[in-house]
């Protein structure tokens, strides 16, 4: 049966690629991925590469299907773990039952946020993404944080930033000191970590990839914590 890869590209740099996934990659006749994706196993594309967009996602997606069909060895490669607000979501969508598919994990940005803030993953009571999600899921997270559990965001870069957020928390009733962390480019050489509460986080701007972790838990001393 002809197989598709999906493969996890990691949270940032190349470092945190697996060796499982790079093996994948060099082995495959055509990998599609986003522009970043790519760059990230340049060095372990032999042949064919395509890019991978919103706009062009079910293309792509269909473009995957007939190749593996015709007997070529597929990658898909999603930023972070596939599994987590990956491509696994729109891929099962539309995966037919003569293909198989293997899905090789990748270290997500939760896995990195958690471990720079060096908070238990058990510990989230609530994680999000505002990719492209409707206003009902801000009704969910008003709620995790009036509730006093962890909540750990992916912000939408367009419309919903670090600061929106936290001004739509503080005008539906959660207190303003509530504390707050946005981890910026996580395993890059600009990584920015900056800790406060809602009321300072809403008073600055922030890069397009980060993640919010809102909620009232006990502030730790962390060590090793240089950023």
């Amino acid at each position: 049966m002809a197989k598709i890869f999906l493969i996890g590209a990691g949270p940032g740099t190349k470092e945190h690629l697996t060796p499982a996934a790079r093996e994948n990659v060099r082995n495959s006749t055509i990998v599609i991925g986003s522009e970043r994706a790519l760059e990230l196993f340049r060095e372990d594309i032999r042949n064919e590469a395509c890019v991978l967009k919103a706009e062009n996602l079910d293309e792509m997606i269909q473009r995957a299907l007939s190749s593996a069909r015709e007997g070529k060895s597929v990658a898909l490669v999603s930023t972070g773990d596939p599994t987590f607000f990956g491509l696994l979501r729109p891929l099962l969508g539309k995966f037919p039952n003569d293909l198989e598919l293997e899905i090789v994990p990748g270290i997500s940005s939760i896995q990195a946020c958690t471990s720079r803030l060096q908070i238990c993953l058990e510990e989230i009571g609530l994680i999000l993404s505002f990719h492209g999600q409707p206003n009902t899921e801000r009704s969910r997270l008003v709620e995790a944080v009036r509730n006093g559990k962890m909540a750990m965001i992916l912000p939408d870069p367009k419309s919903f930033q670090p600061d929106q957020i936290s001004k739509y928390l503080i005008d539906s009733g959660i207190d303003p000191s509530t504390p707050a962390v946005v981890c910026e480019n996580l395993t890059y050489l600009n990584e920015r970590i900056t800790e406060g509460d809602l009321r300072t986080i809403s008073s600055e701007k922030y890069g397009p990839m980060c993640l919010m972790v809102i909620g009232t838990w006990a502030r730790r001393k962390l060590r090793n914590f240089g950023h």
